[in-house]
């Protein structure tokens, strides 16, 4: 229900915005694009982290969170195609899976293995576009995959030294759900178009 306000709110806004000057069609709704997007992503954020709070996983939730934010700065990969779907999706993902998982125990040997099958997806297959953002310089997604990587790797290093099993598991996890985003079976399986800037 709110999904559908948004569009009035984020017009109310900008109006506010603009309401001691004039200002051309174009420029008013890039703004109320903007406008739109953080009082989406607003909403979302309020949305998951109330339910992990109620399913009482929010610092879990907070922690896959900030990994999977990390390493997708870069990488970028798939998004969901409604408002309603992210959300969703985000739901599932960032609070109750970590609470479905709680106390789920890995071995270092498989911290190890999973660690080594993140970095290794992310340097083969990041960045990944979308067919709304395609990357066609080949300079700029080159330097996207080794700023990628190395963001990955801060993860990994912080994975690795940190004692605590419970805060390892959900870096990992964070790091992998981005890995999955970006991985062309994952662009297959969804039926969307991979390496958008050979299209051009």
């Amino acid at each position: 229900m709110f999904s559908l306000t948004v569009p009035n709110m984020a017009a109310k806004i900008t109006r506010t915005i603009f309401r001691d000057r004039e200002v051309d069609e174009d420029r008013f709704a890039i703004v109320k694009y903007g406008v739109e997007i953080f009082l989406v992503n607003v909403t979302k954020g309020i949305t998951v982290y109330l339910l992990a709070i109620i399913l009482g996983v929010f610092f879990e939730s907070l922690l896959v969170h900030m990994a999977y934010l990390f390493v997708r700065r870069h990488s970028f990969g798939l998004h969901a195609r409604t408002s309603v779907g992210c959300t969703f999706m985000s739901l599932i993902v960032f609070a109750v899976i970590p609470y479905v998982f709680q106390g789920v125990v890995l071995s270092n040997s498989l911290i190890i293995f999973s660690s080594a099958f993140i970095l290794l997806n992310i340097s083969l297959y990041s960045p990944s576009d979308t067919e709304n953002m395609p990357l066609f310089n080949a300079q700029k997604r080159h330097k996207l995959r080794v700023k990628s990587i190395f963001n990955t790797m801060i993860v990994i290093i912080f994975v690795l030294l940190l004692p605590w099993t419970e805060v390892k598991i959900c870096l990992l996890y964070g790091a992998l759900i981005q890995t999955i985003m970006i991985h062309p079976w994952s662009y297959k399986l969804l039926r969307r178009r991979y390496n958008n800037y050979e299209k051009e």
